[in-house]
């Protein structure tokens, strides 16, 4: 499975936005990418993330092979074409998981599920 988070920095004034764009990406992604496993959206908590700047974050949980599907799907789409307006900066970290060992007792947050 392939990780796709996004870290985001909201523009003065523009949290609020940022939010409702969001919330509305991942209502429309959310059912209607079959690459898409899980995708969530929240504030951030992290001191030392939010000392930089970055309020918000993203992570969408993928097939390995799913990226680009995720990528030109017209709700990410219009997402991207949003962002530059409502934040001042952004990144992204894309990583393969499943990778523990038999030692390490993980368990899943909860997060929606789009399947």
């Amino acid at each position: 499975m392939l990780e796709h988070y996004v870290l985001f920095a909201a523009a003065e004034g523009r949290d609020a936005d940022l939010e409702t764009a969001l919330a509305e990406f991942t209502d429309a992604i959310a059912g209607d990418c079959a690459a898409l496993h899980e995708i969530s959206w929240g504030r951030n908590i992290n001191p030392s993330g939010l000392q930089r700047g970055f309020g918000h974050g993203c992570l969408a949980r993928l097939d390995d092979d799913g990226l680009s599907q995720y990528w030109d799907h017209p709700a990410h789409q219009r997402l991207l074409g949003q962002l530059d307006e409502l934040c001042s900066e952004r990144f992204a970290m894309d990583h393969h998981s499943g990778i523990a060992t038999a030692a390490t007792n993980l368990e899943t947050p909860t997060t929606r599920s789009t399947r």
